[in-house]
């Protein structure tokens, strides 16, 4: 099948769902013809495949269906007479005006999990548009790690820094957790390159300044590679995802494929793959309006994040460590045949299905 495809194609989390797809569709033998949003930022392996991709756009098929994968906001240019289809990854749960109408414009809509395609629904999309087509880990890079290494327990939270992601959270209960005394550490891996300096200079500062901030380690700007991020969370016991919302979040899901234990949010995009037998699940007990000084002014609805919940992480974080350091630590083998389930290849399974039916 012949598809024109307009995603971006770099390290952030669009930019990886846009070269993953890319890369199945051409392994699928699916002519695409890309147009890159944005500048392309790839690996050196990844360079003849662009090639090919992008040297389609001089004979492009206008008849060939459109896929945009781009904010809801951001959805209205296309390629071609063909059908029109965005695939958005939010967060919120209610759409502002602007939001619908890019979304009641396209032909399809595809989102990652039924948590989104329920909240399209509820905010006056056809449901008839709306397919799931939930999103994969590289499996190649992120590989199951068979052992525990001794030592202090180390957690990692892998996300740019923000309030959604609730990394204001994570630094109240791991200081409420621990002490001095305690074998552990917490690494943050949080450039966000939305911020200013000074902006990310106090994200980092709420880590560093605090009681144990002797225990915690914040990476400064971004890791080169997937690999280097695949590294990194190959030296973790366990990955922290206090997140009020999420529209997936890559990095939980690689963790998971990784054998990790997780902690993790019980709420939006991730509870397509997220259960008790995979997941230290946090459990919340209402939304609240989505304030952050930044971008969320109330326009939408997150977790609301009380002291039950942070509660809930305190002995989340000190159940893991009690394991790893009395030696009962195992791989979490239940998130790997959880994630095993979850590739590119099959992302854009459920999207030709839908574009060829």
């Amino acid at each position: 099948m012949d598809i024109n495809f307009a995603a971006p194609v770099n390290s952030l989390g669009y930019g990886v769902v846009g070269l993953n797809i890319l890369a199945s569709l051409d392994r699928a033998g699916h002519g695409v013809a890309l147009w890159p949003i944005g500048d392309v930022e790839a690996p050196e392996e990844r360079h003849r495949l662009l090639e090919r991709a992008l040297g389609r756009r001089e004979y492009y098929n206008p008849r060939a269906p459109s896929v945009r994968i781009s904010h809801q906001k951001d959805l209205a240019h296309h390629i071609g007479k063909g059908l029109h289809c965005g695939l958005p990854i939010f967060e919120l749960n209610r759409l502002d005006p602007v939001e619908r109408h890019h979304l009641a414009a396209q032909d399809l809509v595809f989102v990652p999990s039924q948590w989104a395609k329920t909240v399209l629904a509820d905010n006056a999309i056809p449901e008839e548009r709306i397919r799931v087509a939930p999103l994969g880990v590289d499996h190649g890079i992120f590989r199951f790690i068979d052992r525990i290494a001794p030592g202090p327990t180390v957690f990692l939270n892998v996300g740019k820094f923000e309030v959604r992601k609730g990394h204001d959270v994570l630094a109240e209960a791991f200081n409420k957790a621990f002490t001095r005394d305690d074998e552990v550490r917490l690494v943050l891996l949080g450039h966000n390159p939305f911020y200013s300096e000074e902006e990310s200079r106090q994200w980092a500062d709420v880590f560093r300044n605090s009681p144990l901030g002797g225990k915690i380690e914040v990476i400064e700007g971004r890791l080169p590679a997937h690999r280097d991020v695949a590294d990194l969370m190959a030296r973790a016991d366990c990955g922290v995802f206090p997140f009020r919302a999420e529209g997936w979040n890559l990095d939980l899901a690689e963790m998971m494929a990784m054998g990790k234990h997780v902690i993790a949010t019980n709420y939006s995009a991730p509870t397509e793959y997220l259960t008790p037998q995979n997941a230290r699940l946090i459990e919340i007990e209402r939304l609240e309006d989505a304030h952050d000084g930044k971008w969320n002014f109330g326009q939408g609805q997150w977790a609301e994040f009380g002291d039950a919940q942070v509660a809930q992480l305190v002995e989340q974080l000190r159940a893991v460590h009690r394991l790893k350091q009395s030696g009962q630590l195992q791989p979490n083998t239940a998130a790997r045949d959880t994630m095993a389930r979850f590739t590119w290849d099959r992302t854009v399974g459920c999207i030709i299905a839908a574009l060829a039916a």
